[in-house]
């Protein structure tokens, strides 16, 4: 089963692949620290994309950012697919496009904290958060673009641009004509 999912996970395409490690990246940044310094007091602490007072998107945005993985992610596995496949892109862009403005709105409500109180400042996690959003969301809207670009080829897919072998002999250009023959030498006589 492992050798399995490797080998699916080595044949996605580049943008696939790319969409998800943006993804992951992001889970990932929610579990290092955002917040910490001194809060009320001598107490030094440290609160990740879960803590504080931003718990509640936190917990969204790693929902949110899990269910695009798992779109991709279960059928890799052998299980059912979550969304149709003609509806998978546009939902992927959904879902990361919100999962990208809540961790901005977090950003604000930290960035908030951090004028009033000045003993604490925003760290690290974040930044990868916002950067592993905003690849997804990318690297998202570029596969929607490409599966409305092979839709709309195959739309108004004309038989003259079909790639048969016919096709292709009929489509050289005819080789050029033989050249003419060469004039013949004329006999000039220097004594009559």
């Amino acid at each position: 089963m492992p050798s399995r999912v490797r080998h699916a996970i080595t044949n996605l395409e580049l943008e696939e692949k790319i969409l998800n490690g943006g993804l992951l990246v992001a889970i990932l940044g929610l579990f290092f620290p955002w917040l910490s310094g001194q809060w009320l007091g001598d107490e030094s602490v440290t609160y990740t994309g879960f803590g504080f007072y931003t718990s509640f998107l936190g917990t969204a945005v790693f929902l949110l950012l899990l269910s695009t993985v798992l779109i991709t992610g279960l059928p890799l596995c052998g299980g059912p697919s979550l969304v149709k496949k003609r509806r998978r892109e546009i939902v992927r862009l959904c879902l990361t496009s919100q999962a990208t403005v809540l961790t901005f709105a977090m950003l604000s409500v930290l960035t908030k904290i951090t004028f009033e109180f000045s003993h604490m400042q925003v760290r690290f996690g974040i930044s990868i958060t916002i950067i592993g959003c905003l690849i997804a969301l990318l690297y998202a809207f570029l596969r929607l673009q490409e599966q409305r670009r092979s839709q709309s080829h195959e739309l108004f897919h004309h038989p003259e641009n079909s790639h048969t072998p016919e096709k292709r002999e009929s489509s050289l250009p005819p080789p050029p004509p033989p050249p003419p023959p060469a004039p013949e030498p004329e006999n000039h006589r220097l004594y009559p």
